[in-house]
Order: structure tokens, then sequence, then C-alpha cells
């Protein structure tokens, strides 16, 4: 399960000068970032436009590695390139993978992670429950969490990615979910805030929802 257990979710915004630049010159930038993704050591990189969708960010590289400072040295590397005098790095969300409480089943994480195929887009939130949450008795909620994994089961078209976030970020967890269109996930939470467990939700937001496109086509994209 845990092939690659650290990963990190980083959110950049592009200067709008950026694209004020010729097209020679933002050819060149994008043969150094992508130079740069080629001699990426233990890190893995998915790519992603948010553009439009949160202000303050542009798009969104999602880095998963066995050591966390391995991706700390490939963001460090990335700021090095020429990309990076026209970044700033807006948002950064990180977690680790882990064996569920509730469940000792593969996870359905596991479908995101190691799935050869990106879907379309991704939504990613970070989330915390309350204290109250954490007081009740572990067969309370191992029953509230068999109705929210249910409806996950009964919405197959949608991948979940859950990150336990406890102690190394401000939230508990980092959710995201991947599917091939944003109509199916939104049927999936419109269901999901009908549960019991909803009422344990201490915060849910900022919400982030990613557009799949590989690193050339978003170079070229941006």
């Amino acid at each position: 399960m845990n092939d690659w257990p650290y990963h990190q979710y980083w959110f950049f915004d592009l200067d709008r000068g950026y694209y004020q630049l010729s097209s020679d010159q933002r050819q060149e930038i994008a043969q150094a970032v992508k130079q740069w993704a080629k001699k990426l050591d233990d890190v893995e990189i998915v790519t992603y436009a948010t553009l439009g969708f949160k202000a303050g960010t542009t798009f969104m590289f999602w880095a998963r590695s066995h050591q966390p400072e391995h991706m700390q040295s490939a963001l460090r590397d990335l700021l090095h390139t020429p990309l990076g005098e026209w970044l700033t790095l807006s948002h950064s969300l990180f977690g680790l993978i882990r064996q569920s409480t509730y469940s000792n089943r593969p996870q359905k994480q596991d479908q995101v992670i190691q799935a050869n195929e990106r879907l379309p887009y991704l939504v990613i939130y970070p989330f915390t429950k309350t204290v109250d949450w954490h007081l009740l008795d572990f067969d309370t909620r191992r029953a509230m969490m068999k109705d929210h994994i249910m409806i996950g089961i009964s919405h197959p078209s949608v991948r979940q990615c859950l990150l336990y976030a406890y102690g190394v970020d401000d939230h508990e967890f980092v959710v995201s979910y991947e599917m091939p269109t944003l109509d199916e996930f939104q049927e999936l939470v419109i269901a999901l805030r009908s549960t019991e467990g909803r009422r344990y939700t201490q915060n849910d937001l900022p919400v982030f929802t990613c557009v799949y496109k590989p690193l050339d086509e978003l170079m070229s994209w941006l």
C-alpha cells in the first residue's frame, strides 16, 4: 500500500508578466521545466491546471515520494529553473498514506495511487473532525464511517485518495477525489451531506478543483 507514503499538493500562482513573454522565451522556460522533471529522484509528479477555479492558483503539482525531504529538494530545484522567477507557492497540502482505522481491507485510495491512467478531474480539500468526534467510542465512529464508505462504493466512477495529516499539517486529513466528470462527484458530495457523520465536520475548506494536464501539455497551455 505504501509504495508512495508521502504526498504533497503544490499550488502555484503564475505572475501575469509570464504571459507577456515571447513564444520563444516561454518555450525555453518549458524545456527547462521538462528537464527538471526528467531528473527527479524518488519523486513522482502529476500536473494539473487550476486557473480560474481558485483565486491565487494557476496550476498544481501532485508530488509523492518515499521521503518528505526528497519532495523539498524537488520543489527547491523547480524554483531554481527559469520558471521559478514567475512562481509563488500559494498553497501546500501535505500528508501520509496509512491503513484505515476502520477497515483492514485494501483501501479505495489505492485506486488513485496505483492507477496507471489519470482521470480528467481532481478535487482536493483539507479536512478536520470535531473534538466530539474523537471522544465518541470506536464502535459508534466505525458505524458512521461504514455509512460513509457505502455511499462511496455506490459511486464507483469516483476514486478517493485519503492522506493523514495529523501532526504534520494544520488539519487532520487531506481528501482528494478523482473523477471522469464533476457532475458525478457533485452527486457523491450531495449524498455524503446527509450522513450522520457530517455533524462532526469541523472544517473542509478550501476546495481546490483541478484539471489534469500532463506536463508537456500544461507548459504549452500556460
